[in-house]
């Protein structure tokens, strides 16, 4: 697939595509920015990618780079009707972030179809670079392998082997409770009971009940957005955490942390891509974030920019906005910025990098600043993520 990628950039080059196929490069950020999801990405995700164009210059192979933005209210229909307006019609080159697994199935599919381009941030299924894969989505940030491996070997590790699940009743949810379920597996310890919250609940009472009767020593919880933030709330209420009972999250997000507060989240330890107080580069990053939107950023964010950076480059490099050459000059490149450290671009669309485990950090140590969580540990890019070898992608068993 790289050779077939690389001949392919190869041979735009040679064919003098001097400037984009059809004169510019349009980039659409699709995601929620207004349901569930949105506090996690939505209009910060937005203005992350904005702010990457700007960085760029505002414009690649001699023409303006085009955005558009739009809410896809975590509905599919909403989300491919869109989609589709923007490839057949309004000449958009790439999609990118796209929360929600059951929408990033239907757009993968559909940018294959097109012959155009994904750069999904936000999703978490890992089908469009897996068994569905076209060779036309890159999934950018993570995936259920790195943070829910990341995530339950930290409970591991500290003797703990008795785990209940606590997932989302949506696709997404399934991946996350099937990764936990082999993590705790292939770590020696047991499942002691799991059930599925469908999308928007509010009160967790009875799951949480059945929780505390299960016996297990840690609650595994695969939620995201408001739903975290209830379920976590109502287990403090329960007195899981008084009892003895270990509270372990798959996902917190920099808005999670905002919305819930250091004071129930003190010592709980999740997998992230990425914090806005890693680094200097990203340091930097989150504090120009803050001041457009008066709110330090999470992974999403910085994610989108990274990725929008990546593509916008490898236009630039390729010297056109063809999706093969574009796809082989973000393979070829090195990808190493304040977001990806340790990148490698698989043939089958997944960006793989270090990953890193996190503690929240107590409300003294907080104080009125939003530097809410402290690296505990960093997971190097080749433990984090599946290697290549155990991918089923057609694109890499087929070998072309």
């Amino acid at each position: 697939m790289r050779h077939l990628l690389a001949t392919a950039a190869t041979m735009a080059l040679a064919a003098g595509a001097a400037q984009a196929a059809d004169n510019s490069v349009k980039i659409g950020v699709l995601n929620d920015q207004s349901t569930s999801f949105s506090a996690l990405g939505g209009a910060e995700a937005v203005e992350a990618v904005k702010l990457a164009i700007s960085d760029f210059g505002g414009e690649v192979l001699g023409q303006p780079i085009e955005f558009v933005a739009a809410d896809h209210q975590n509905k599919p229909d909403v989300a491919l009707s869109i989609a589709r307006e923007w490839l057949d019609t309004e000449g958009v080159d790439v999609i990118m972030d796209v929360p929600n697994s059951a929408i990033a199935l239907g757009l993968n599919t559909l940018i294959g179809d097109s012959g155009k381009m994904g750069l999904f941030v936000s999703p978490l299924t890992d089908r469009p670079t897996e068994a569905d894969c076209n060779g036309r989505v890159l999934a950018w940030a993570y995936d259920a392998y790195s943070t829910v491996g990341t995530a339950v070997n930290a409970q591991l590790d500290k003797g703990l082997k008795k785990f209940f699940i606590l997932s989302p009743d949506y696709e997404a949810g399934k991946v996350m409770t099937f990764w936990v379920e082999t993590a705790v597996a292939k770590g020696g310890g047991e499942i002691a009971g799991k059930v599925a919250a469908p999308l928007g609940t509010t009160d967790f009472s009875s799951f949480i009940l059945q929780a505390q009767a299960s016996g297990a020593e840690v609650i595994q919880v695969n939620l995201n957005g408001s739903e975290l933030i209830n379920a976590l709330k109502q287990i403090q209420e329960f007195g899981l955490i008084d009892s003895g009972m270990e509270v372990a999250v798959t996902f917190l997000h920099q808005s999670d942390a905002r919305s819930i507060g250091a004071e129930a989240l003190e010592g709980v330890q999740f997998a992230a891509p990425w914090f806005w107080t890693q680094n200097e580069a990203s340091r930097d990053f989150g504090e120009r974030m803050m001041e457009i939107t008066g709110n330090a950023p999470g992974w999403v964010a910085a994610g989108n920019y990274s990725a929008a950076t990546a593509y916008l480059n490898a236009v630039q490099e390729a010297g056109t906005d063809d999706p093969e050459a574009v796809i082989a000059a973000m393979q070829e490149a090195e990808l190493d910025d304040m977001f990806v450290k340790n990148g490698t671009l698989y043939p089958n669309g997944r960006l793989v990098h270090d990953m890193y485990l996190l503690e929240v950090r107590s409300p003294e140590a907080i104080g009125d600043t939003q530097e809410y969580f402290e690296l505990e540990a960093t997971v190097p890019a080749e433990q984090a993520f599946q290697p290549l070898s155990a991918s089923n992608c057609p694109l890499v068993t087929s070998g072309g």
